[in-house]
């Protein structure tokens, strides 16, 4: 990505100081997506009444961004920094956007929204398309602030501000991280298959290590995390209207998520082959996810595709919920930073169509 360089100086408050850098980058993108989510000349009647209904079809999808991008160095040689994209200007002032980091011989540390050890070491499958299409190709990782085992069961969000370590020594680099050690609330959950409805709960821990190996074309990584829960647990049989309205007597309720993972990626010429498997598991929820995927690369172009099987059992789902979505993309690269990229999903959840996009990406 090409940086626009906004100024070398930095005002001091000591001669022989280090000189500060300010940068700004940005991307863009525009094109379409075909999803079942357009609300067009889908009409249906239902019990003698018109409805309007999402209908299958294309929609215009663009967007742009500008991150900013600053670092220095102290006069013993230890580099700091920050970054942050505009649109995250707000939450950045909170630490639940961007980062910040300082780095030297004794590693790099990170604190704001950072990935958490086990995603630092393992990574992801390669996505397809030009938006990556609902990024079906991500593993679940519990340290990770959009990440959740089950829409209705929110209780792996990161504690955010969070801070992961990494060291690295030849070939090999090492990550710790951390949630908030003040904790945060969460989404008030039902565990129906547990007979309780959870009411303030609260993550009062995350934690997570991971190691990753990297030689030649290969590489292999591992990542362990755990997240603590706690809250209040009433009675599902008494307690009526929403967990945030149960009276009555209540049980301390507690619940240790735990996941691992472990994933690797090899290069062949303009082949490259990436394999993940993982398993998590808490009070009522098993989790067991793997995939792979292949990147060929010939010229300016780049065919994707990926497989991955989530099997998910959580407390509102007493029987493991399966799916097996797959994605097939190509780019080809404009060069000077742009490039054409189209996809297509099949997301393999009930009642969802594929899906599919193409368009021009930008960075600059």
């Amino acid at each position: 990505m090409k940086n626009l360089l906004l100024a070398s100086t930095a005002l001091v408050a000591f001669t022989g100081a280090a000189a500060a850098e300010v940068a700004i980058s940005g991307s863009g993108r525009l094109g379409m997506v075909y999803d079942n989510s357009v609300f067009n000349d889908k009409i249906t009647i239902v019990n003698g009444s018109a409805e309007r209904s999402a209908d299958s079809g294309f929609r215009f999808s663009s967007r742009m961004r500008v991150a900013f991008t600053l670092t220095a160095e102290t006069d013993a040689g230890v580099s700091f920094g920050a970054s942050i994209r505009a649109d995250n200007a707000s939450a950045g002032n909170e630490g639940k956007g961007g980062s910040v980091f300082m780095s030297g011989a004794f590693g790099k540390l990170s604190m704001g929204d950072v990935d958490g050890a086990a995603e630092s070491a393992v990574g992801n499958l390669s996505g397809v398309g030009y938006t990556g299409i609902g990024d079906l190709n991500e593993a679940i990782y519990l340290q990770q602030g959009n990440s959740d085992l089950d829409s209705n069961d929110k209780i792996t969000e990161f504690a955010l501000p969070a801070a992961t370590y990494e060291y690295t020594t030849g070939p090999a680099s090492f990550y710790f991280s951390l949630g908030n050690p003040a904790g945060i609330p969460i989404a008030t959950t039902s565990f129906d298959t547990l007979a309780v409805t959870v009411k303030g709960a609260v993550i009062d821990s995350a934690f997570g290590i991971g190691a990753k190996y990297s030689v030649d074309n290969y590489s292999v990584g591992f990542g362990y995390e755990t997240v603590d829960v706690s809250g209040l647990a009433y009675d599902s049989a008494t307690c009526t209207g929403t967990p945030s309205t149960c009276t009555g007597p209540a049980t301390e309720f507690k619940n240790t998520l735990d996941n691992w993972i472990i994933g690797g990626s090899a290069t062949f010429g303009g082949f490259t082959a990436k394999a993940q498997y993982g398993e998590g598991s808490a009070k009522g929820i098993d989790l067991t996810q793997y995939g792979f995927s292949g990147d060929y690369t010939f010229d300016a172009f780049t065919v994707t595709a990926f497989w991955v099987n989530k099997e998910i059992k959580t407390p509102r789902d007493v029987t493991t919920a399966k799916v097996q979505p797959f994605g097939l993309g190509v780019k080809y690269d404009l060069g000077g930073g742009a490039s054409i990229a189209a996809g297509a999903v099949d997301p393999d959840i009930k009642g969802e169509d594929y899906r599919a996009d193409i368009g021009v990406n930008f960075s600059f």
